[in-house]
């Protein structure tokens, strides 16, 4: 339980950046362990502390900005609250949110208040609840600790290096088909586009793929984006032109023509620095899962109750449960 005269951290992670959330100079990370009566920030400086809680101090580094008896609200509370608030408010002046965040909080250290003097803590699914958000936060902290911290610049500039630096520009082709059951019914098709029909206009009407509502158009794609066959003729084909034979796979038979190629460049770094941070993220997490797997006894079991794998894991002499309840 929070002793009165603390702060509540809304789930607080390591390192958030409150900084980005409010676009104001400050530091979330210092912590309050003064009385209601001697807190004003939770930075002090060497000014005499407040005797009235309810005024908040000015220029300091973590100002107090409320409290409801006696538990502070801090101004990097209102920017832990900030973040769930929907993204069409979130770009509003700070000077617009701060009332409506002060608000929020509030609000929220009132109907926390009033649970516990209720007694809602001691109430088993309560406590449940309560246990899972833990394990969720320490969760995070833990590969906050272990997998964020290898997901560097440099870690994503090599990334960078080994898939896209000094990759030749990729040809493209924009093409559209029409997808008919039979050979005949291809054959059809071709005669009425040598005819002068339009390619589109023959697609909405008789294509049995979905993008007939689009006339047949599956927009640019690279080589390795579709079946060899298919790709070995749009690839042959120039701008304007229609493949002279159908061509057939498991769906039916297909009726290809081409509307433009193109070279594509590599992507810049910028333009995929945020997937391959997630990528490079998404690894060092699997790689601390699989590290903490191989130190811990884990033992699987059947609806039954019959272990599934007899033969546990087990790191140094500990053995036990990976959930000891």
């Amino acid at each position: 339980m929070r002793p009165p005269g603390t702060s509540l951290r809304l789930g607080l992670r390591p390192g958030f950046l409150l900084a980005c959330a409010l676009a104001l100079p400050l530091s979330a990370t210092a912590q309050s362990t003064g009385s209601p009566a001697t807190s004003g920030s939770r930075t002090q400086n060497s000014a005499t502390p407040p005797n009235d809680p309810s005024a908040p101090l000015q220029g300091l580094t973590d100002p107090l900005v409320g409290s409801v008896e006696g538990h502070l609200i801090y101004l990097s509370d209102l920017g832990e609250a900030s973040k769930s608030l929907p993204d069409n408010l979130r770009g509003l002046p700070f000077e617009t949110l701060y009332p409506v965040l002060l608000d929020r909080m509030i609000d929220h250290e009132s109907l926390v208040i009033m649970a516990r003097r209720n007694g809602l803590e001691a109430k088993k699914q309560v406590q449940r609840d309560i246990q899972a958000a833990t394990e969720r936060i320490l969760e995070g902290a833990y590969l906050g600790e272990v997998a964020a911290p290898l997901v560097t610049e440099q870690a994503i500039q090599t990334r960078y290096n080994r898939l896209y630096a000094n990759r030749p520009a990729t040809e493209e082709v924009h093409a559209r088909h029409i997808l008919v059951t039979t050979e005949a019914e291809a054959r059809k098709v071709l005669e009425d586009l040598q005819k002068g029909a339009d390619f589109a206009t023959i697609a909405r009407v008789v294509s049995k793929d979905p993008d007939a509502v689009k006339g047949g158009d599956l927009g640019f794609f690279r080589r390795e984006q579709v079946w060899p066959g298919f790709a070995d003729v749009a690839f042959a084909l120039q701008p304007g032109q229609v493949a002279p034979n159908p061509v057939k796979n498991e769906f039916g038979w297909h009726v290809i023509k081409v509307e433009e190629r193109r070279l594509v460049a590599p992507p810049s770094l910028s333009d995929v620095h945020d997937q391959l941070r997630q990528d490079l993220l998404a690894a060092a997490v699997q790689q601390a899962v699989a590290n903490v797997r191989s130190q811990l006894a884990i033992h699987r079991f059947n609806l039954d109750g019959s272990e599934v794998d007899s033969t546990a894991r087990v790191s140094g002499t500990t053995a036990g449960t990976v959930r000891d309840r």
